[in-house]
C-alpha cells in the first residue's frame, strides 16, 4: 500500500469517530478500535487493491504552540459536522499533527507481531495468521497508537472517585470512570486471542456488501448499504472465566481425581465375586448331588440338632453375609455417583448430577435415577433381597426307601443360582465401570465438611440465592434447571491464579470481592443491585418464620407416623405374645399346616414353602422398613447437632460421616460422640437382619404322638425372635423424643439441597476449607485449637452472608467484625443468640 499520496489530517476531538458510522452514535474508545482492527480485516486489505482511508476525529495528544496551531487547519467534511459537534461541546479543541512513516510502521508492526507470537505460544485457542501483503491494519493501528498515547497517560493520572474501593484478588487498578478505555494486560491478551480466532474464520456478513468504498462520501447515503459498526462491549469478567484443564498426571500438587472408596476397588469387588462364585458352586453341588444320591444325608436329631441348624439356618446366614456386603457396595456407589457424573465431559450426563441422592435409600424397590448401566446394576443387586427368603426353603425332607433324607428343592436352588449369577454380573460391571475412572474426587466425600471443600473457588453459586428456604427438591430443580456443573480442575485466563479444584461452570466468571466499609465482601452483580426490594422483604420474612425453618422432616418421621408405628408395633407384638402363651393357643403345641406337607421327588413341599419363605420374607420386610429410619437419623445428625444454641465443634457436626460408615463403625463413632440414639439404631439395624434368618427356619412339619402332622416351632429360635421384635418396638419408641431438632426447611439428600445451606456462608472463605490436600488435612484444620485454647464452633441459623444479604444455613460463630447468628429454636418459641460472625 502506497502512503505517499495520502493527505495529512489533524483532528481535534476527544473520542475517535469513524466517518462511516451511520447507525450507532455510541463512542468507541481507542482500545475498542485497536481490538476491532484485529477482530476483522479491513475491506480493502482482504478483497480490493484500492486503498481506503478512514478518517478519525481525536483529541490532542500534546500542547501545541500558537504558530503550529495557526498553521494547521482541521479538515472536516461537511457531512460529519454533526458527529463532531457534540464532542466539541464536551472536550477542548486542539489540533494534532500526525505523519505516516511507512518504514517505521512496518518495523513496529513486525516487533509487535513477534511479541504477540511469544505471548500466545502457550495459548491453545490462538489461531493467528500473518497479515496479507495488502493489509492496511498495521498502518491504522500505528496511527491510533500515536493519536491516543498521551491520552492514555492522562487517563491513568486522572483522579477517581472509586479509589477507596479495592478488589480481591489484588491487581493494579487504573480507574476509567466507567468509560471502558482501560483494560488489563491479561484481558487484552484474551481479547486479542479471540480476535485472531475470529479473524481466521470467514464471516458470512463480509460478502453481503461491496468491500470497495469510495474515499469521498456519497451524495445519497441511503443508496449505500453500509452495515452498522457494532459497539465493542467489554465484560469485566471476561478474563476470569473458568476453563477446564487436565493437570499433569499424578503429581503431588495436583493428585489424580480417580478416587473410589475401598469397597469399590478391584480387590473388594473380586472378593464379592468370589463369594458369589462359591455360593453358586455350593448351590449347584447340592442340586446335582441330591439328584443322583437320593438326597444329601439322613434326617435325625429333630429340630434342635446340628443338622437342623445346618439345613434351616446356615443357608440364610451365608446369604445374609453376602446381602450386607451388597448393601455396602450399593451405598458407596450411591455416594460417589453424582460426583462421577459431574466429572464427565458430556453436558447431558451432568444435568441431573446435582439432584441425585447421595445417601443410601430403601431397598424395598430398585433405584432408577442414574445412568442406564448403573440402573441395571442396581436392579441386579436389588434381587439379593429375595436370597434370604429363598435360602430358608432351600431344603426339605423326603422319604427314600423308608428313610427320611434331607434333599434340595430343585426349583428353589436353580432360582438362587440365577439370582447369584445376576449379582455376579452386576459386580463385574461395577468393577469395570469404576476401574481407573475419573470420579472427580480426591477422597471419599463422607461428611458435610467434605462437600463444603468443593465450593470455596466455585463460580456456580450465583443461582442459589433463595434456595435455602425453598420447600422441596422440585422447587430447587426448577431454580437450577439450566445448571450442568462440572467437578474437576480449572484455570482462568489470568495465569497467575494457577490451577485449582472445585465445582464450577465452564465459561462463567469467578466471584469477585470488594472492600467496603473495612470488610471484604462479594461484589454484587447488576441483577443483585437492581433487585426487587419487595422480594427481599418477603425472603426475610420467610427466613425468620419458624414454620419455614421447621417445615421439613421425612414423612416417616413425622409425629403422626411415628405414633402410628409405635402403636401398631405395640398392638401386634402384644397380640403375638398373647397368642403364643395362652394355653389354648400356645405356640409350643404347634398348629395344623392347612396345606399339603408331603414333598415331591424334586423336594417341593407347599407347607415347607409357605411356613419358611413367607415368615422369612415378612422378616425381611421388617428389616427393610427399619433401614430408612436408621439412614434418616444418621443423615440428619450433623444438622441436628448444629441447632445447638451455643454452637458445636466440627468434630461433632461437619465431620460426622454416619451414613457412609460401615455398620459396626457407625455404632462406635456414635458412642464416642455421645450420640446414643444413633448408636442404638445403627446397632439394631445390623442385628435385625437376624429376623428373616430366624423366621425362615422357625417352623417344621412333624408328626405328633397322636399321629397328627403339625407345624412345630423351634422354641429357641422363637423366643429369640420375640426378643428381637421387642427391641424393634423399643427402637421405634426411641424416635419419639427430640425429633424437632431434625427439622429443616427442606431435605438434604442431594448436592443441590446441601449446597443451598452453605452457598452464602462465610465458612467458604475460611482457611480451613481452602484447598486441603486430603481428608486428614481437612480434619486437622477443622479441629485445630486456637491460641486461647478454643475450637471453632458452628451453628445453623439466620445470618448475613457474603453478598450482604440475610440467608439461612451453616455458619461459624465468633467471626470477627460480623453480626450475630440467630438460631430458631423449638416450635417458634423464640430465637437464641448464639454468637457473632
Amino acid at each position: 500500500m502506497n502512503l505517499g499520496d495520502l493527505d495529512v489530517y489533524s483532528v481535534q476531538h476527544k473520542r475517535p469517530q469513524i466517518q462511516r458510522i451511520l447507525t450507532s452514535e455510541r463512542p468507541i474508545t481507542p482500545l475498542d478500535v485497536r481490538l476491532e482492527a484485529d477482530r476483522s480485516p479491513s475491506f480493502t486489505s482482504t478483497i480490493s487493491d484500492d486503498p481506503t482511508v478512514i478518517r478519525w476525529q481525536t483529541p490532542p495528544s500534546r500542547t501545541r504552540s500558537p504558530e503550529e496551531h495557526s498553521s494547521l487547519e482541521t479538515l472536516r467534511p461537511r457531512e460529519f459536522e454533526h458527529l463532531s459537534a457534540s464532542n466539541e461541546a464536551a472536550f477542548p479543541r486542539g489540533p494534532l499533527f500526525v505523519r505516516f512513516d511507512e518504514d517505521q510502521i512496518r518495523s513496529d508492526e513486525a516487533e509487535l507481531s513477534r511479541k504477540e507470537s511469544r505471548m500466545y505460544e502457550v495459548d491453545q485457542d490462538s489461531n493467528s495468521s500473518p497479515p496479507t501483503p495488502t493489509d492496511d491494519t498495521p498502518y491504522i493501528r500505528f496511527a491510533i497508537d500515536q493519536l491516543t498515547r498521551d491520552e492514555d497517560i492522562r487517563a491513568i493520572q486522572r483522579p477517581s472517585s472509586h479509589a477507596t474501593s479495592d478488589s480481591y484478588p489484588v491487581e493494579r487498578i487504573i480507574p476509567d470512570e466507567g468509560l471502558g478505555y482501560y483494560i488489563s494486560p491479561e484481558r487484552e491478551r484474551e481479547a486479542l486471542a479471540l480476535a485472531r480466532k475470529h479473524r481466521s474464520s470467514p464471516r458470512e456478513g463480509l460478502f453481503k456488501f461491496n468491500p470497495t468504498r469510495p474515499l469521498s462520501p456519497t451524495s445519497n447515503p441511503s443508496e449505500v448499504d453500509i452495515p452498522p459498526r457494532p459497539y465493542l462491549h467489554k465484560n469485566p469478567s471476561d478474563s476470569e472465566i473458568f476453563i477446564p484443564v487436565d493437570p499433569p498426571v499424578n503429581t503431588p500438587r495436583y493428585p489424580d481425581l480417580t478416587f473410589i472408596p475401598m469397597i469399590l476397588r478391584p480387590a473388594s469387588m473380586i472378593a464379592l465375586s468370589c463369594l458369589c462364585l462359591l455360593m453358586i458352586a455350593a448351590l449347584m453341588f447340592c442340586a446335582i448331588y441330591s439328584t443322583y444320591h437320593h438326597g444329601l444325608m439322613d434326617w435325625y436329631g429333630g429340630i434342635y440338632g446340628g443338622r437342623y441348624f445346618l439345613f434351616c439356618f446356615l443357608p440364610q446366614i451365608l446369604a445374609a453375609c453376602i446381602f450386607i456386603y451388597i448393601q455396602c457396595v450399593m451405598s458407596a456407589m450411591t455416594r460417589i455417583m453424582p460426583f462421577t457424573l459431574m466429572a464427565v465431559d458430556d453436558v447431558e450426563k451432568r444435568n441431573n448430577a446435582l439432584f441425585m441422592g447421595i445417601f443410601p435409600q430403601t431397598m424395598l424397590w430398585p433405584r432408577w435415577d442414574g445412568p442406564m448401566i448403573i440402573n441395571v446394576v442396581n436392579f441386579f443387586f436389588w434381587l439379593s433381597v429375595f436370597t434370604i427368603p429363598l435360602q430358608s426353603c432351600l431344603f426339605s425332607v423326603v422319604q427314600f426307601d423308608g428313610v427320611w433324607r434331607w434333599t434340595t428343592v430343585q426349583g428353589i436352588v436353580w432360582t438362587l443360582v440365577a439370582v447369584y449369577i445376576l449379582i455376579l454380573v452386576a459386580t463385574v460391571i461395577s468393577m469395570l465401570f469404576f476401574f481407573r475412572r475419573v470420579t472427580g474426587l480426591m477422597w471419599d466425600p463422607r461428611s458435610l465438611a467434605d462437600l463444603i471443600t468443593l465450593l470455596p473457588r466455585s463460580n456456580c453459586l450465583r443461582d442459589y440465592p433463595g434456595t435455602d428456604i425453598m420447600r422441596s427438591k422440585a422447587d430447587i430443580r426448577q431454580k437450577l434447571a439450566l445448571r450442568s456443573d462440572r467437578l474437576g480442575y480449572w484455570r482462568t485466563p489470568n495465569r497467575t491464579q494457577g490451577i485449582f479444584y472445585c465445582v464450577g461452570e465452564a465459561g462463567a466468571s469467578t466471584r469477585q470481592y470488594t472492600l467496603e466499609a473495612g470488610k471484604l465482601s462479594e461484589k454484587k452483580s447488576g441483577m443483585d443491585l437492581n433487585g426487587d426490594r419487595t422480594s427481599d422483604i418477603e425472603i426475610a420474612a420467610e427466613l425468620y418464620n419458624t414454620n419455614t425453618r421447621f417445615r421439613y422432616i421425612p414423612w416417616f418421621l413425622r409425629d403422626e407416623f411415628v405414633v402410628f408405628w409405635c402403636v401398631a408395633g405395640f398392638i401386634l407384638l402384644l397380640a403375638l405374645f398373647i397368642t403364643s402363651f395362652l394355653p389354648r393357643t400356645a405356640i409350643r403345641n404347634g398348629f395344623p399346616p392347612l396345606v399339603p406337607v408331603v414333598a415331591t421327588t424334586s423336594g417341593w413341599s407347599p407347607a415347607n414353602f409357605l411356613y419358611s419363605f413367607v415368615p422369612s420374607f415378612l422378616g425381611m420386610l421388617l428389616y427393610l422398613f427399619f433401614q430408612p429410619l436408621d439412614i434418616a437419623i444418621r443423615k440428619l445428625a450433623p444438622w441436628a447437632a448444629l441447632t445447638a444454641t451455643s454452637g458445636v465443634t466440627a468434630e461433632s457436626s461437619l465431620l460426622l460421616d454416619y451414613p457412609a460408615a460401615l455398620p459396626i463403625s457407625s455404632t462406635l463413632t456414635a458412642l464416642s460422640s455421645r450420640h446414643y440414639r444413633i448408636a442404638l439404631l445403627s446397632l439394631l439395624s445390623l442385628i435385625f437382619i437376624t429376623i428373616p434368618i430366624l423366621a425362615g427356619g422357625l417352623f417344621f412339619p412333624l408328626t405328633t404322638p397322636s399321629l397328627e402332622i403339625r407345624m412345630i416351632p423351634n422354641l429357641s429360635a422363637y423366643y429369640l425372635l420375640l426378643t428381637l421384635l421387642t427391641l424393634y418396638l423399643l427402637a421405634l419408641l426411641s424416635l419419639l423424643p427430640h425429633r424437632h431438632q431434625l427439622h429443616l426447611p427442606h431435605d438434604v439428600s442431594c448436592l443441590a439441597e446441601i449446597f443451598s445451606f452453605v452457598y452464602n456462608s462465610g465458612i467458604l472463605d475460611d482457611a480451613s476449607f481452602a484447598a486441603p490436600k486430603s481428608r486428614a488435612d481437612l480434619a486437622t484444620r477443622l479441629m485445630a485449637v486456637k491460641a486461647r485454647g478454643e475450637r471453632n464452633r458452628y451453628a445453623f441459623g439466620v445470618f448475613r452472608g457474603r453478598d450482604g444479604k440475610e440467608c439461612m444455613g451453616v455458619e461459624r460463630l465468633g467471626r470477627r467484625g460480623g453480626e450475630e447468628v440467630l438460631v430458631l429454636v423449638g416450635s417458634g418459641r423464640g430465637r437464641g443468640r448464639v454468637g457473632f460472625l
